[in-house]
């Protein structure tokens, strides 16, 4: 239901700012409305496929939450490829009316899969984690292919098509199902673990930690991404500076941020504790703000390094809030902790680098700011929070190391239960 009315309410939405666009003369506040809507309805798709994908595949949590994220940071990659592929940049003001027609679409296709679909996974486990390898390999050459098309914009049908074709033929291969094999998911084990409310979740003082961790790392990450434009110029000090390359090392780089950190801390989980990813993509993204002060060379560096990071908060938040606080109301914890994105592109983003960007270059008397004075302080501030974050989470990895005894404690009763079933 969530997947249907978030389809619905971005096709309303896209319609109406088509309307809008073509009018010339809407009100302000009416378009903040329309694309607060527009956002939601994004929100309530993704809230529905990551809290139902932590539930249906328990034991490989990480891999289907980090796969799924993966695919929602290429979705602007694709979308933008057909619709480039088929229109020119003349027709940019009928791209809301595309989209809206694009999403009703893919949603009438997928709502009804993924009702038939949705259900524990059935599986064993070692199936189970083959195809996730094999999915992960698979999209890693999907994401290549994303790449080098934007990169060269090679925008033709043929690669429309194919681009547009094989996320499908990704979920082919994943339907392949043994009917025959039962998973451990309906097993009952008498190990018990943390299973707390929302409003529970939001009494504890691991949660305020963790969501510190969020603000800190993905509101320093959408700063960034916000700003690439701006820090290229500036860092290089050059005003024609390009972006592009810098952009498509960050988009590649978070994508597989979201792959590996997704599917490496599935892979490790028996002997490292999910929270200590945290703590690494806080220490990389904290490295890779920290350097562009040194100059241009490292800008490279930095952009693969903030994305690889964001992509790994993204694609540990739900499996980590799930993992310590428990499968009850998910949903809704989920939604409490994004907030942490939206409150940090608000605070560093908007307010920090924003303020400070303007103020610098209207110190030096021009549209454009070049020169370390444009971000310094900015870089500092979210280097350093960071860094702050990396000792948060670093507390949280310790004082819930009893929970994931518990998890690791309950995985060999699970798969004793899976072998008796067989």
């Amino acid at each position: 239901m969530s997947v249907a009315g978030g389809t619905i309410a971005l096709f309303a939405t896209c319609i109406a700012i088509y309307l809008s666009i073509g009018s010339g003369s809407v009100p302000f506040p009416l378009m903040i409305i329309l694309f607060g809507i527009f956002g939601h309805s994004l929100g309530y798709c993704d809230n529905a496929g990551i809290s139902t994908s932590v539930q249906n595949f328990s034991e490989h949590k990480g891999s289907a939450v980090g796969l799924m994220k993966a695919m929602e940071g290429l979705t602007a990659a694709v979308v933008s490829t057909v619709f480039y592929s088929i229109y020119s940049d003349e027709d940019l003001d009928t791209f809301p009316l595309w989209l809206a027609f694009m999403a009703l679409g893919v949603g009438a296709f997928s709502v009804p899969l993924i009702a038939f679909t949705n259900s524990p996974d059935k599986e064993d486990a070692e199936t189970v984690s083959k195809k996730f390898s094999f999915l992960t390999v698979a999209l890693l050459a999907y994401t290549a292919f994303c790449a080098v098309v934007a990169y060269n914009k090679a925008y033709t049908l043929p690669v429309a098509m194919a681009v547009a074709v094989l996320p499908f033929g990704l979920f082919a291969l994943a339907c392949r199902a043994d009917s025959g094999a039962h998973s451990s998911s309906d097993a009952v084990v008498a190990i018990q673990r943390p299973n707390l409310s929302a409003w529970e979740m939001i009494q504890c003082v691991d949660f305020y930690l963790l969501y510190f961790t969020f603000v800190s790392l993905q509101g320093s990450g959408i700063m960034f991404s916000n700003n690439f434009g701006q820090i290229v110029k500036s860092v290089s000090n050059d005003a024609s500076a390009s972006s592009a390359v810098y952009v498509t090392i960050f988009s590649i780089f978070n994508t597989f941020g979201r792959v590996f950190i997704g599917f490496g801390s599935e892979s490790v989980k028996q002997t490292l504790n999910r929270p200590w990813f945290l703590v690494i993509s806080s220490a990389l993204m904290s490295l890779g703000l920290a350097v562009l002060q040194i100059g241009e060379g490292f800008l490279g560096f930095s952009a693969a390094a903030v994305g690889f990071a964001l992509g790994g908060t993204f694609a540990l938040q739900a499996v980590v809030v799930e993992e310590i606080f428990g499968p009850e109301e998910m949903p809704i914890k989920y939604s409490y902790c994004f907030t942490a994105a939206s409150v940090g592109s608000l605070l560093l983003s908007d307010l920090l680098a924003g303020w400070l960007y303007d103020a610098a270059a209207e110190h030096q008397g021009q549209s454009v700011c070049l020169g370390t004075s444009c971000f310094g302080v900015t870089f500092a501030v979210t280097a350093l929070g960071c860094a702050a974050a990396a000792l948060s989470v670093a507390a949280v990895a310790i004082r819930s190391r009893g929970t994931y005894v518990q998890l690791r404690e309950r995985r060999p009763l699970l798969m004793a239960t899976e072998a008796a079933l067989l």
